[in-house]
């Protein structure tokens, strides 16, 4: 079955700018259509489209996370699971109640590759992917290593032992830290960000919604990605102050200050 996120990637998809007036209104309702027909069966999406309410009264918000209180966004929800993974804390989507896995469940139906079901920290199913990149990688390189050399076995027992032994460390201590996600498959969080821009211009009935899409959101840099550049991004959409930004890309102009810059501490 496809989710939100997939209907919506149609209706980009299926057009080149520029497009027409008619064209436009046209994308808009089918974007319409796809969020409230979501709505009818779905909870977490009614609350979201109809600027409501999620949290979760028993995580303790020190700081910056203070990000968490606000109304009801799919980034939102994605840092709430993400946060409340590992002690399975209930959550309240508008005046209702429901466990972690319930509202994961209600979140795939929006957010494709998602790994926030609940997991205890010694659960084997934390490390199961970790462990098996931190083997697999081992194996290969213990293997090529066996056949560049005199040695007659498939395996060098030196890279087995030592490589084995520290990427296993590695691994372990990387997945408790950081609360390990299938890298097979590519982070929600852009993909919550552009639900959650969409979702804002239609719930204001704007007609850029239309276009809006997530080849016009920026994306964080680098390889090793930092919670405050989608925090702040995700603020900046709940202000209302990316809908300049996101005219001024869609219409080729020049973007004078960077997308979002992390707060400062």
């Amino acid at each position: 079955m496809d989710n939100l996120y997939t209907l919506l990637r149609s209706v980009d998809n299926s057009h080149t700018p520029p497009v027409s007036a008619q064209e436009a209104a046209e994308l808009l309702g089918r974007k319409k259509a796809y969020f409230a027909e979501e709505a009818k069966t779905n909870p977490l999406a009614r609350e979201i489209l109809h600027g409501g309410r999620i949290g979760c009264d028993g995580l303790t918000i020190p700081g910056q996370k203070k990000f968490l209180l606000g109304p009801a966004t799919f980034f939102r929800t994605h840092e709430l699971l993400r946060k409340t993974r590992s002690i399975n804390l209930p959550l309240q989507i508008g005046n209702a109640e429901f466990t972690h896995n319930e509202v994961v469940d209600l979140f795939e139906r929006c957010v494709p590759n998602v790994q926030l079901h609940y997991a205890p920290w010694c659960s084997l199913a934390r490390y199961t992917t970790s462990l098996g990149l931190a083997w697999g990688s081992t194996l290969l390189v213990a293997h090529i290593v066996a056949r560049n050399s005199d040695s007659q076995t498939f395996l060098d027992r030196g890279v087995l032992y030592y490589m084995g032994l520290y990427t296993t460390l590695t691994a372990l201590l990387y997945t408790a830290f950081k609360k390990n996600r299938d890298v097979r498959h590519a982070a929600p969080w852009n993909t919550a960000i552009y639900l959650d821009l969409n979702a804002d211009l239609i719930r204001r009935d704007l007609p850029i919604a239309a276009l809006a899409g997530k080849e016009f959101i920026p994306r964080q840099p680098g390889l090793f990605k930092t919670p405050d550049f989608y925090y702040t991004l995700a603020c900046k959409i709940e202000n209302h102050g990316f809908d300049a930004e996101l005219t001024a890309r869609l219409t080729g102009q020049k973007i004078d200050a960077p997308a979002t810059q992390a707060p400062k501490a």
